[in-house]
C-alpha cells in the first residue's frame, strides 16, 4: 500500500500515531488515538485501521497486547505531510531565538570560527538534539592572502588566509636553498595575481601554467609552482558538533550501549564528512529519517540539513541529528530559520 493508496481516515490515524508517540515514546493505543483526536468511529474500526497500517510496513507491534509505534515509513509520511507547512511556519518563541541568534552572529563576523561555533551550540540548545555545522569549503572561497614561513631547512608553514576570515595553517615540503626573501616573494606573487580568485580556479590556473612550464620555464619555476599547490590543497575537515550532553537525557538513548554507539559516531570526522558528502549543498532542506541514509552508521537517526549560503552560492550546511522520534515540525522551522540567519550574517 502506497502512501497515495491511503484513504483520508486512515492517514488522520497514521498522523495521530505517530504525533502521540513523538509526544511520548509508548505504544499507542486505538482508544487513546480515538479520545485524543475526537474520531466519529468506535475504537476498534481504528484498531482495524492500525492493524492494516502495520501490514502495509507504517506501524508495528512490539508485543502482541501493546499499541504500535511508527516506523521508518511512518514518519516519511508524517515529515511529507508537514514539511511545506513547517517552512512557511516561525512561533513567536522561534521568532525570538533567531533574534538572538543574528545579534550574536553579527558580532562574530570578524571571527568566524566563533560565528560558526556559536550557530551550532545555538541550535542544539533550542532543540536539545545534536546541532552540526559544516563549514564553507576552503576550494570554494576567495583568497585574500597567503605567507609562506621558513620553517626548517627543507619545510616550510604556509598560512591562508580566505575571504571568510578563516585561517589554515599548513606544513609543506620546500626545496632547502628557498630562503625567506624567497618565500616573501613568492607570497607577493600569489596575492598579486591571485587575491580575490577562489582556491579552485588558482590550482587550476597553476596546473596550465605548469604545463607551459615543461617547454619554456626552467625546474626551480616548477618546484615553486608545485609548492605553491600543495599549499592550497587542503581537505574538508572543519566540522562543529555541539549537544552530546542534550542527547544523553532523551528516552530515546537511555540504553547505555545505545549511547556509546552515538559517541562513537559522532566522533569519527570521516563519518561527519561522508554524511555531509550526501546532502547535497545545492538542494534546499532535506530530511532523512533511518534506513533512507546511504551512510549505515547513522540509521539510527533522523537528519534535518539546509544549507546556508552567500547571496546565491551555498557555502556550507548546518543540521540536526536526533532521534527518529524527533519533534519534526519544531525542528525544521529552527533549522530553516538557522540556515537563513546564516545566510543574511554572510552577505551583509
Amino acid at each position: 500500500m502506497r502512501d497515495t493508496m491511503l484513504d483520508e481516515r486512515t492517514k488522520r490515524v497514521l498522523y495521530a500515531v505517530v504525533e502521540s508517540y513523538i509526544e511520548k515514546p509508548e505504544p499507542v493505543g486505538s482508544r487513546y488515538i480515538m479520545k485524543k483526536y475526537g474520531f466519529d468511529v468506535c475504537s476498534a474500526t481504528i484498531r482495524n485501521i492500525m492493524s492494516d497500517l502495520e501490514d502495509a510496513g507504517f506501524l508495528s507491534q512490539p508485543h502482541t497486547s501493546a499499541g504500535r509505534v511508527p516506523t521508518d515509513r511512518a514518519y516519511r509520511f508524517y515529515v511529507d505531510y508537514i514539511f511545506h507547512k513547517a517552512l512557511l511556519s516561525q512561533s513567536q518563541e522561534i521568532k525570538k531565538i533567531i533574534e538572538s541568534l543574528t545579534k550574536k552572529l553579527r558580532k562574530l563576523r570578524n571571527n568566524m570560527d566563533s560565528l560558526f561555533l556559536e550557530a551550532t551550540q545555538s541550535l542544539s540548545q533550542a532543540t536539545r538534539y545534536l546541532g552540526l555545522t559544516l563549514l564553507p569549503a576552503t576550494e570554494k572561497t576567495a583568497l585574500h592572502r597567503v605567507d609562506f614561513i621558513k620553517f626548517k631547512e627543507d619545510l616550510v608553514i604556509a598560512v591562508v588566509v580566505n575571504d571568510k576570515g578563516i585561517v589554515k595553517n599548513k606544513i609543506i615540503k620546500a626545496y632547502p636553498e628557498i630562503t625567506q626573501k624567497d618565500l616573501n616573494s613568492l607570497a607577493d606573487f600569489v596575492n598579486q595575481n591571485y587575491h580575490g580568485k577562489t582556491i579552485d580556479e588558482i590550482r587550476v590556473d597553476m596546473m596550465i601554467r605548469l604545463k607551459k612550464e615543461k617547454l619554456f620555464w626552467d625546474k626551480l619555476i616548477s618546484k615553486i609552482l608545485k609548492m605553491c599547490q600543495e599549499a592550497l590543497n587542503f581537505s574538508r575537515e572543519d566540522v562543529y558538533v555541539s549537544g552530546f550532553y542534550h542527547i544523553m537525557h532523551l528516552p530515546d538513548f537511555s540504553d547505555i550501549e545505545k549511547l556509546r554507539e552515538v559517541a562513537k559516531t559522532i566522533q569519527d570526522r570521516h563519518l561527519l564528512l561522508k554524511l555531509f558528502e550526501n546532502i547535497s549543498e545545492d538542494e534546499d532542506m532535506k530530511v532523512i529519517i533511518g534506513q533512507e541514509n546511504p551512510v549505515e552508521e547513522f540509521r539510527s537517526f533522523s537528519i534535518i540539513a539546509s544549507p546556508y549560503k552567500e547571496k546565491d552560492k551555498s557555502l556550507g550546511v548546518i543540521a540536526l541529528v536526533g532521534p527518529k522520534r524527533m519533534n519534526y515540525q519544531r525542528a525544521i522551522m529552527l533549522v530553516n530559520a538557522f540556515a537563513r540567519s546564516l545566510t543574511r550574517t554572510l552577505s551583509d
